[in-house]
């Protein structure tokens, strides 16, 4: 089993939508794949389709301080809770572990936990039978990000090639390393180009500075380009690329994104 967090503290730089289409092509390649939506906005839950009501404890929340109001966040007799993520909802092949407003919760009370921080990851390794879990954390650099990335084998950044996302580099390598104190064997897998616009020189030089100097830190991949009408109605009907727009240029982007992510990992494709 391998556990990817899909990690930037910025927000609009489709890590999401790359989560949601990235897990679809790994799942319709026979691979049983499990996404956990960890945002609070739940966009990972909503683009998938999701629009019922989730309960709390349908979430990450038992996995990290118990079932809700049961108490079992406080240690007993000096003994860890058994803290196990719940069933998941099945959506397009995948299964979900969906979010809810609520979960921000856990930001503030992750706090007074003793090494809090290695819960979820310490409830993700109880898990049989998948051969990816795929962590959605939301845009910042909170307790429920630090949660997503120390769960994981290796982090995968989505990276726009714009100013915001050349800024942004520092940081999340930063980030990366002092999360690596809590698990020293994680590291960055790929960052994921996303948003592209080949059409601007802004956009072909931004490409290049990344292509000249990331390679150094971790391989990046091939552009997911800039696609807003795609994405947008994708969005709106709850599904991944491939199933809303199968054969397209964008479907092909993906599937070869999750081809470089299967090579930078050292799998099979």
């Amino acid at each position: 089993m391998m556990v990817l967090t899909f990690f930037n503290h910025a927000g609009g730089v489709a890590k999401t939508s790359t989560v949601r289409d990235v897990g679809y092509v790994l799942a319709e390649g026979g691979r049983r794949v499990l996404l956990i939506d960890m945002d609070p906005q739940a966009n990972l839950t909503k683009w998938l389709g999701v629009d019922e009501d989730v309960d709390l404890d349908r979430t990450v929340y038992p996995a990290i301080l118990g079932e809700p109001g049961d108490g079992t966040a406080e240690v007993a007799n000096g003994d860890e809770p058994d803290l196990r993520l719940p069933s998941p909802l099945q959506v397009h092949g995948m299964d979900l572990i969906p979010a809810h407003l609520n979960i921000a919760i856990i930001e503030r009370e992750i706090l007074t936990v003793f090494l809090g921080v290695l819960r979820l990851r310490d409830a993700v390794r109880r898990l049989h039978g998948y051969d990816f879990v795929l962590i959605d954390p939301p845009p910042s650099l909170g307790q429920l990000s630090a949660l997503a990335v120390v769960a994981s084998d290796r982090v995968v950044v989505p990276l726009p090639t714009n100013r915001k996302g050349l800024d942004g580099i520092p940081t999340v390598v930063k980030m990366v390393r002092e999360y690596k104190k809590a698990a020293r064997d994680l590291d960055i897998a790929l960052f994921v180009l996303t948003q592209h616009d080949r059409r601007t020189r802004h956009d072909r030089e931004s490409h290049e500075i990344i292509a000249a100097q990331l390679p150094a830190v971790a391989p990046i991949s091939s552009p997911l380009a800039s696609r807003p009408a795609i994405y947008s109605d994708a969005q709106v009907e709850g599904l991944p690329i491939p199933l809303y727009a199968p054969g397209s240029e964008a479907d092909r982007e993906v599937r070869k994104v999750t081809q470089e992510l299967l090579a930078a990992l050292g799998m099979d494709a």
